[in-house]
């Protein structure tokens, strides 16, 4: 508010997307209220001091005060609206990555629950890639508001209501199955590089192990590394707390340094490129396989009709990484 006050028009904007995250917290409302009652107490303070209707300085501050705040709340719901219409293209497209291992499930060419399982393996492990944060997230998310919503209808044990939380739950421990295996693989990495005794040992060992990298593992292993450091705290930025520092501290902070003076942002990304540009393709494959389902949803709606069977075979759906 205070920055907007004597500024003009036209750079409401400017300034106020520097506060984007704060407008979209729950904080905004809190503080528009304080602001408001600042303003009651002022006026309330002016009436005790036998004011009332004469300072008209305080009239115009407060004008000026609420005009910038109905700016505010205005830009704000704008936000809300934009991040909305953001969140449900996001969870198109994790929707269409749920519903791509789903459709390997039903293949009616798996005739065995063994040969399901091998294929829900195989596929999972091949879409490893697109099982980023973001995903890992909105599947936490969905268990968690299913849940909530059956737990509400009193539906949470009713098979003839709970099939999609079922459905999530697989798809959830699948994917948590598939991200362990490879921390676990890039933690043996790792524990070889911190055994080494001498500090240029675990540097070559290290510089070994990311040359040998495959392309899908360069940022998924860097991130291992980065979790591990964090871990210490502010050790990581040499303010050390004696409640971590052992004999394994040096040589992660070292392990920490090694990773990124050997891999900096533009060889990660040329490392990644492949990987990179096989899960962006994925992406917008799936964006356009939501586009068609939508269109044909839209038509079955008009026509009285849904056509399950060409819903489940859009074509297109996630290519093997080779």
């Amino acid at each position: 508010v205070d920055e907007l006050w004597d500024m003009p028009e036209d750079r409401f904007r400017e300034v106020a997307e520097n506060y984007k995250d704060l407008m979209l917290s729950d904080n905004f409302v809190g503080l528009l209220k304080e602001r408001m009652e600042e303003m009651v107490q002022r006026d309330l303070d002016a009436m005790r001091r036998g004011e009332d209707g004469e300072d008209t300085e305080l009239k115009k501050r407060h004008e000026r005060e609420r005009e910038i705040l109905g700016q505010l709340v205005i830009y704000a719901q704008l936000l809300v609206k934009e991040t909305q219409a953001l969140g449900a293209e996001l969870e198109a497209h994790q929707i269409e990555v749920i519903r791509s291992i789903c459709k390997v499930a039903m293949d009616p060419k798996h005739t065995t629950e063994e040969e399901t399982a091998i294929a829900l393996s195989d596929a999972v492990r091949e879409m490893r890639l697109l099982f980023d944060d973001a995903f890992v997230a909105y599947i936490k998310y969905a268990v968690a508001e299913e849940e909530g919503r059956l737990a509400r209808a009193g539906q949470l044990d009713d098979p003839d209501h709970n099939e999609w939380l079922f459905v999530l739950k697989i798809v959830q421990q699948g994917v948590y199955r598939e991200i362990a295996k490879g921390i676990n693989r890039y933690l043996e990495h790792i524990w070889y590089v911190l055994r080494m005794h001498t500090a240029d040992e675990r540097r070559d060992l290290l510089e070994l192990f990311i040359d040998d990298l495959p392309t899908m593992d360069v940022r998924p292993f860097v991130q291992v590394v980065d979790n591990i450091a964090s871990s210490l705290g502010d050790a990581v930025k040499g303010d050390f707390d004696s409640a971590v520092i052992g004999t394994m501290t040096n040589k992660i902070l070292q392990l920490h340094r090694d990773l990124h003076e050997l891999l900096p942002p533009e060889r990660i990304d040329l490392m990644a490129r492949d990987a990179d540009e096989w899960a962006a393709k994925q992406k917008e494959r799936m964006v356009e396989q939501t586009r068609i389902a939508k269109q044909r949803l839209k038509a079955a709606r008009e026509t009285d009709g849904v056509d399950f069977d060409a819903q489940l075979n859009i074509q297109g759906d996630v290519d093997r990484f080779e």
